[in-house]
């Protein structure tokens, strides 16, 4: 450590996925000394097994009204894209009756003003945390396109139709030949399609993070790989972290460790009803079809991606715990999808992921200072937006940490609306 990094009040990030470590570089924008752990390495976790998509047009929450109509399809059919664990779904049962009462139109409405906050600025964001470096050119402004089997249907409902007029998202309805037009590998199954122009994507989401990290040990942050086991803390604060059983001294803290952050939340005084919502993916590494942008099947709920280690599929909400084992058919369903959605794809090479989104029944993450301590804060809880939300996220936990007014609302995020 430098003598000029010794006068500097410091940090210790929780959680070196994307909203760790984009915490990561706006603290140090604002003149923080900075200390990222993690118990596996950078962005191997939820980051990892994503589809890349960075959305600013992400305004349509999944909880939104007449969703749960479908549920019970889905949890009949084996290779539908929602699954409880027999043995969980007690346990699951508070988490998604609070997802139902999420679902309302006024309550969708309210999530979907939140997303708008915090995705809106992704790209630019991301623009200029990476400017003039390498992380750079795995960022493009590419369209996403969703399409359905059935006509009209990728537009989603009147609902969703509302939620992007309101905020401006522009979006192209397109018919079934235009949707060939446009990608000319899918099959000619798809009736409807969605064009979102302004959204963009990450060629490597774990490429993406670990840049983003080199960046920041360049610029003085240390990166420490070990499992924070809890706090020692005296009165409203927090003095130290306990790393794989060795205490280290900590003036602040950020919890952004995805999943996990549930439990260390708990051990700060606040029980959030966080889940481990397990997803899925497959990677072909020589798939011989590749679509120009990534590509969300509505009908079936998961996205293909184009990325520069092959084609990937990803998707499926199960819920079975933090612990749990993967059940790997779920990535056999993956592979027949591929099949069906691109005709003679290539599956001779083909690897598979499993990992653990942090999913609030909201649909919101939570962000703010952790209620019974004033050197604690929380920035975790993104679902399937991580990518989207995780500059963003970065950028307002920074300012909450330095004391300065927020550039985004985060009222619908704080930790103490689950009281």
């Amino acid at each position: 450590m430098t003598p000029a990094a010794l006068n500097k009040p410091s940090v210790t990030v929780v959680g070196a996925g994307i909203v760790g470590v984009c915490s990561t570089l706006w603290l140090q924008r604002a003149g923080f000394e900075v200390t990222l752990v993690d118990s596996g390495g950078v962005g191997e976790g939820a980051s990892f097994g994503n589809a890349g998509n960075i959305s600013p047009g992400a305004v349509v929450p999944y909880l939104i009204p007449g969703i749960w109509k479908e549920a019970p399809g889905w949890l009949l059919d084996p290779e539908g894209p929602l699954a409880v664990r027999p043995g969980y779904f007690l346990k699951a049962l508070p988490w998604l009756m609070a997802a139902v009462r999420s679902a309302g139109e006024e309550a969708a409405l309210r999530t979907s003003r939140a997303m708008h906050a915090i995705h809106s600025s992704t790209l630019d964001d991301y623009a200029e945390l990476t400017r003039g470096t390498a992380a750079a050119d795995l960022i493009e402004l590419s369209g996403q396109l969703y399409v359905s089997e059935k006509p009209g249907s990728a537009q989603g409902s009147a609902l969703a139709q509302r939620m992007r007029t309101e905020f401006g998202v522009e979006a192209v309805a397109l018919d079934w030949m235009e949707v060939r037009e446009l990608e000319p590998c899918l099959a000619p199954i798809f009736k409807s399609g969605l064009l979102l122009p302004k959204n963009g994507r990450t060629k490597n989401p774990h490429h993406l993070v670990t840049a983003l990290a080199d960046i920041a040990q360049r610029n003085g942050a240390r990166v420490l790989r070990g499992k924070v086991d809890g706090f020692v803390t005296e009165g409203a604060a927090v003095k130290a972290l306990i790393i794989d059983g060795q205490t280290q001294a900590a003036e602040r803290v950020v919890i952004a460790a995805g999943a996990a952050s549930r439990d260390l939340a708990a051990q700060l005084g606040s029980k959030l009803p966080l889940e481990a919502e397990r997803g899925y993916h497959i990677t072909i590494s020589n798939p011989g079809v590749m679509p120009r942008m990534p590509v969300t099947n509505t009908d079936a709920k998961f996205a293909c991606a184009p990325m520069n280690v092959g084609l990937r599929l990803a998707g499926t909400a199960e819920f079975g715990g933090l612990k749990a084992e993967p059940n790997w058919q779920r990535t056999e369903v993956l592979k027949r999808q591929a099949q069906r959605m691109f005709p003679g794809v290539n599956l001779e090479s083909v690897s598979t992921w499993s990992g653990n989104r942090p999913s609030l029944p909201d649909g919101l993450p939570v962000l703010g200072a952790a209620p019974k301590f004033n050197n604690a804060w929380f920035a975790f809880g993104n679902s399937h937006f991580g990518m989207s939300a995780g500059p963003v996220m970065g950028k307002l936990a920074a300012q909450l940490v330095a004391g300065q007014r927020s550039s985004v609302d985060i009222t619908p995020f704080r930790p103490e609306r689950f009281k």
